[in-house]
């Protein structure tokens, strides 16, 4: 009798084997291939081991998105292009305020400011601009392609690719010719307001050596979410407030502003340096949780304002030429990023026993019948700025022994401001009342003002040899130091030290081993073990417990893969099984008990194992199936006790790590066909998220149900236009993204109701 792990384990694994075999059946019965036939899927160039290369000889998990994809998917954010990527999961709030997670690492602790760091590395062309706390929402158009590259990516890429990478390749200039477009969007929602985008691009040759791409955007997310009249009465001093000033229909809208330029320059036969910025503003209303379970479906009850703004500027500057036989990059980046957003917190004022303490005093004394309206506003204003530097040098990629070594420098400094408000809180319980701090507002009963600072430097290298046609090997390597600064106050009218200067770092080294043989030229298996880091850092306080300093914690990654081309090149089936050992695990958590601060541990081990795959295939008849799966049981692998002097233990071995699906499956066809002389397209998509967990502690967590989401869209293209019609989540499914943990407010994170709507392109 097999085991429940062993059948998830099965299933997974047959997906892809099963789609490649219906696919064949179904072309089968079409008709036998043309053997002469010319028509193949297209070749694959990625970037991901920082060499141009065609995706099927890379020895490493990488699935790619490319531009058509994205551009066909209706692809515009972060939530739609990880919804493709099988290995890749997240836990959200809304635009702009997600993490993310590949491969099953996840602690339910991340994006604390002053806690751990990503464990996932983002990357815009070749910069890094990964934030904690939030993934950076990048607007998706005029985009060559997205590199998810799943494991430990510690040699190439250093701090922060623990657990892998997400790489956003934007459309190059390019001196060839003029190329200029727009696209329009326009789309309802059930039960919603409309949205709409207006976006468009110009590729403009400067002479022969030179280009310049400039790209403009516009668009606004109608909300779907209703606001509704409420009253909420609080058992200290039995005070009722209601919400009337907040009550408003579909008040969760987003809107998006933003322009990226690019400049390409040649600058002799040898030598090509490219300049990039982009701007970007992403403004928010309203929240993306509802409580279906105690309000209704769509419907939440919100006291104070909530909203929000997340506007950035990065700059990149690349230089790349030869010396010698020998090519050299330098590759720099500045991003310079602000997050405010203002958050009602008033239900915490039920479920705290602090707040009677600011606004039921009177005398010097606790009296209930003194309380005013203890609701909470909380504000945040967060200033990201990191700077890095990357100098590399490699040889040729067809010599029989090939090298890539280099220089990396990062400085990243995030700045935060956050303030928990009670509008009637007398002066005299204000933080201002506290002689160590002072110049916060007047009605601020708890701030957090710091500013936290992180450094890497880092030398790496990899070095690959042909032992013979078919077999190569590869070792990589990568020495390391890093540093962490954490300065700043944090408390409130009683704490008695509220100042926070620590600084600590460490050194050390990551590794990588790697073994690929060519059966074929179109069928490729590999072999690795690969290390990753994530680097400590500073707690804001200390406990008997948990101590000030907290250190790296590791990742060992065991990977077996494959990549195959088949059919005349008509069919890929690509896919990896891993298992990752994680060490040393930061978690960071807010426990009562222990102190009043969210604080970071090194505490347990865990493993996560699993498949991921995924396939094309492209059909007779204009016909095409893609399609991607992963299975992933992620779990600790000791006791976890988050109070080490306790005995009660919160998380027993075997508890699986939260937000991550063991199950997750996308799949597309696309069906290309003639319409009255023009070329007509026919789309269909399913994604499906299994259940998962908000929370690693048993006592406090929930489990997440599983969801599916149907897409369709129909059109049809012409040589300078096209114009098609979409319906996106076509039953309507009320989608678990994420559950609130926190007892005092638990909504559910959903997703966009079944919305229908039309786009129009135009080229010159």
């Amino acid at each position: 009798m097999w085991t429940s792990r062993q059948q998830l384990l099965a299933q997974a694994s047959a997906f892809a084997l099963a789609s490649v075999v219906a696919a064949g059946q179904s072309a089968a019965q079409e008709g036998t291939p043309d053997k002469s036939s010319t028509m193949k899927l297209q070749t694959v160039t990625v970037t991901a081991q920082k060499r141009t290369e065609n995706l099927q000889d890379v020895p490493a998990s990488l699935q790619v998105l490319g531009g058509s994809e994205l551009a066909s998917q209706g692809v515009t954010n972060f939530e739609d292009y990880v919804a493709l990527l099988p290995s890749v999961s997240f836990a959200g709030q809304g635009p702009g305020n997600s993490q993310v997670f590949m491969r099953g690492i996840s602690s339910g602790g991340d994006g604390n400011k002053s806690g751990s760091s990503p464990s996932v590395a983002v990357y815009l062309d070749d910069q890094p601009v990964t934030t904690i706390g939030r993934v950076l929402d990048v607007h998706m158009y005029d985009i060559a392609r997205v590199e998810a590259v799943a494991g430990p990516q510690g040699t190439l890429y250093g701090a922060g690719s623990q657990a892998g990478t997400l790489r956003i390749i934007t459309n190059a200039p390019s001196s060839a010719g003029f190329e200029a477009g727009y696209d329009l969007s326009v789309g309802t929602t059930k039960e919603g307001s409309e949205s709409y985008s207006v976006e468009g691009f110009a590729n403009l040759p400067l002479g022969e050596k030179a280009a310049l791409r400039i790209v403009g955007w516009h668009s606004k997310d109608g909300g779907y979410i209703d606001n509704v009249p409420a009253t909420q009465t609080f058992t200290y001093g039995n005070i009722t407030v209601d919400n009337a000033a907040y009550v408003e229909d579909d008040f969760n809208t987003e809107e998006n502003t933003g322009a990226r330029a690019a400049l390409k320059i040649d600058l002799n036969e040898n030598w090509t340096a490219t300049a990039k910025v982009m701007h970007q503003r992403q403004k928010t209303n309203g929240v993306w949780d509802h409580d279906p379970e105690d309000i209704g479906d769509l419907e939440v009850a919100r006291f104070f304002d909530d909203s929000g703004q997340d506007k950035f500027t990065q700059a990149g500057l690349s230089v790349e030429g030869n010396v010698g036989a020998l090519q050299l990059t330098y590759a720099g980046s500045y991003l310079d990023r602000e997050v405010e957003y203002n958050v009602d917190y008033s239900a915490y004022a039920e479920y705290s026993a602090y707040i009677p303490y600011y606004s039921c005093y009177s005398s010097g004394t606790l009296d209930e019948l003194t309380c005013t309206d203890p609701r909470i506003q909380y504000d945040s204003d967060d200033k990201y700025k990191t700077m890095t530097h990357e100098l590399r040098i490699q040889n040729d990629e067809s010599e029989r022994l090939r090298f890539i070594a280099g220089l990396f420098y990062q400085d990243a400094e995030h700045d935060y401001l956050n303030v928990w408000h009670i509008p009637t809180i007398p002066a005299d319980r204000s933080v201002n009342a506290n002689p160590l701090l002072s110049g916060y507002p007047d009605d601020a009963y708890f701030i957090t003002d710091q500013a936290r600072k992180e450094k890497e430097k880092a030398l790496f290298g990899e070095v690959a040899f042909d032992f013979t046609e078919k077999l190569t090997g590869t070792i990589g390597a990568r020495f390391f130091e890093t540093e962490s600064d954490l300065k700043g106050a944090v408390g409130t009218l009683f704490s008695g030290s509220p100042l926070v200067d620590l600084s600590s770092g460490e050194s050390g080294d990551v590794f990588k081993g790697n073994l690929s043989y060519n059966f074929t030229p179109d069928a490729l298996l590999y072999v690795t073990y690969s290390e990753g880091f994530r680097p400590g850092g500073n707690n804001r306080a200390s406990t008997s417990n948990i101590p000030a300093v907290y250190k790296s914690d590791l990742i060992t990654n065991y990977e077996a893969g494959w990549r195959t081309t088949f059919w005349d090149g008509r069919a890929r089936w690509n896919g990896a099984i891993f298992n990752m050992d994680w060490d040393d695990i930061q978690i960071t958590r807010f426990d009562p008990a222990e102190s009043p601060l969210g604080l970071t541990a090194n505490v347990g081990t865990a493993r996560s194992r699993g498949i991921e795959t995924d396939f094309s295939l492209l059909l007779a008849g204009g016909f095409q199936i893609n399609g991607a799966a992963s299975w992933i049981e992620a779990e600790l692998t000791e006791d976890y006790i988050r109070n080490l002097s306790g005995q009660n233990v919160d998380a027993p071995a075997g508890t699986e790590l939260p937000d991550i699906p063991k199950l997750k499956l996308a799949l597309t066809g696309r069906y290309e066909f003639d319409f009255m002389g023009n070329d007509a397209f026919a789309q269909g998509s399913y994604r499906y998220v299994g259940k998962r967990y908000n929370d690693l502690f048993v006592a406090a967590r929930q489990e997440q149900d599983a969801y599916s989401i149907v897409n369709l869209s129909t059109g049809i293209d012409r040589d300078a236009w096209g114009a098609s019609l979409y319906v996106t989540n076509v039953a309507d499914e009320r989608a678990e993204l994420n559950r609130n943990a926190a007892t005092y407010d638990e909504r559910i994170t959903t997703n966009r109701p079944r919305t229908i709507g039309v786009s129009f392109y135009q080229r010159f």
